[in-house]
């Protein structure tokens, strides 16, 4: 099992589930550790352990490290997380509609 300070696979989930760009940052926060930020302003997005300078978090994803994982891997898994309350998300919902994550629709 992961560290909870160890942000590397969370890291490697978002570099693998965001391919495409969709104009926002967005942070996940982990219930234990770190948070990685997303900034889907670059093609292809950046995913990193340090929030992007000039900026702020559009929208926030929060749950348990394992939850967020299981919702990178793809757009199912992601629903499902959501709708049963293992991850929450806050802040620019617009951003939800723009996301396309690998192995969705």
């Amino acid at each position: 099992m992961a560290k909870p300070d160890n942000r590397d696979d969370l890291l490697a989930a978002a570099a693998k589930a965001f391919s495409t760009p969709f104009a926002a940052v967005l942070k996940l926060a982990p219930d234990a550790g770190d948070p990685v930020w997303v900034d889907g302003r670059a093609s292809p997005p950046i995913c990193a352990a340090t929030e992007p300078k000039d900026t702020h978090a559009d929208c926030i994803w929060r749950g348990g490290r394992e939850a967020l994982l299981r919702a990178l891997a793809g757009e199912r898994a992601f629903e499902s997380a959501f709708v049963s309350g293992r991850i929450a998300i806050s802040g620019d919902m617009s951003v939800m509609a723009r996301l396309q994550m690998a192995g969705g629709r």
